[in-house]
């Protein structure tokens, strides 16, 4: 099966709520900005249906627990209850084909996954888990398995987009940031008479997070830092001990041990990076086509209304005709608005 690891990494992303900037949803209640809910609704309401199957708010605060054990039921924050509603509303639409197709996994399979979740011990034994590591299996053999990215779309990608391999000069940096000027000139002082020990100094005195790794910062591209620090630190040389820098965090003293000149990265070295990116593109595309798919085949009618929690839509959201329903500000359930689209 090709590129089954990478797919099935894939597949784990394209399960993940997407979320983005709402506004009120057509005859939900209003919210009052705190973030808490002003009016809850029994967990017996249904709140979407899927042709004959029904789901309540009780299944939608399970799935909940089962995703976000920290998620706060009291004092609620409504834009992500309601993202996590759209998810839901997906996950429960594609789950209904799922069942449809009977898909059966033995225990290894289920293992495997639990796995790859990394999720604690004491968390991995929910059913959800299991729906998820079953419509993983059944995207992958029904949608995925057969997608790949040829040689030859790997090099006109390379060639088309070029300029964004072209690396500008990189430097491995090395800092050591206290909050007090006069130590942060004691240290540079110490430095310019013996630089040999700034790894042993910034590890006695360095407030930032890499101090326990010599003041070790990796590699910045020109461009990337802060311009008072770019124009002193790619302004040194080899090893040399660079002046005390203010900035908004403290005082710094920097170190360059490595540079890489400006440079074309090749073919080679960046081929897997274009790999995994238009693979990750073909996938996307393979699972909205089959969402829409369902969707126009599938009776869906979220309940927006019977929610728990004043639903809020994402900004810019367009209404239009397909066989998802939201109900209108009366709750008829007959209304023509598309429900939300999260991926």
């Amino acid at each position: 099966m090709k590129n089954i690891k990478l797919i099935a990494t894939i597949l784990l992303v394209l399960l993940c709520i997407q979320c983005g900037k709402d506004t009120q949803a057509p005859g939900a209640k209003k919210n009052t900005g705190t973030g808490e809910l002003m009016e809850t609704t029994g967990d017996d309401n249904i709140i979407l249906s899927i042709d004959n199957e029904k789901f309540t708010n009780k299944q939608f605060k399970e799935f909940i627990k089962s995703r976000y054990p920290d998620f706060s039921f009291k004092d609620i924050n409504v834009r992500l209850a309601s993202r996590i509603f759209d998810m839901f509303i997906e996950h429960k639409t594609v789950m209904h084909s799922v069942e449809q197709a009977n898909i059966k996994m033995d225990q290894s399979e289920i293992d495997n996954y639990l796995k790859e979740t990394t999720l604690p011990t004491d968390l991995q034994n929910n059913p959800s888990l299991t729906e998820s590591a079953k419509a993983r299996k059944y995207l992958y053999f029904k949608l995925y398995k057969d997608i790949d990215v040829t040689d030859a779309e790997i090099r006109q990608y390379y060639d088309r987009h070029i300029d964004d391999y072209r690396k500008s000069t990189e430097v491995f940096l090395y800092q050591i940031v206290v909050n007090d000027k006069a130590r942060a000139y004691e240290i540079h002082e110490t430095l310019s008479k013996s630089p040999e020990k700034f790894e042993e100094l910034a590890k006695r005195y360095s407030i930032s997070i890499e101090a326990k790794d010599g003041g070790s910062m990796g590699y910045f591209e020109k461009g990337t830092l802060p311009k008072d620090m770019e124009d002193v630190v790619f302004a040194l040389g080899l090893n040399t001990i660079s002046p005390v820098v203010d900035s908004p965090y403290g005082f710094h003293i920097f170190k360059v041990t490595k540079i890489k000149k400006e440079r074309l990265q090749f073919l080679e070295a960046v081929k897997n990076e274009i790999k995994n990116k238009l693979l990750s593109e073909k996938l996307g595309v393979a699972y909205e086509d089959f969402l829409a798919g369902l969707k126009s085949e599938l009776n869906i009618n979220a309940k927006y209304q019977s929610l728990f929690f004043p639903y809020q839509a994402i900004k810019g959201e367009q209404n239009v005709e397909t066989n998802q329903n939201i109900d209108d500000a009366n709750n008829t359930g007959t209304g023509a608005d598309a429900g939300p689209n999260n991926h």
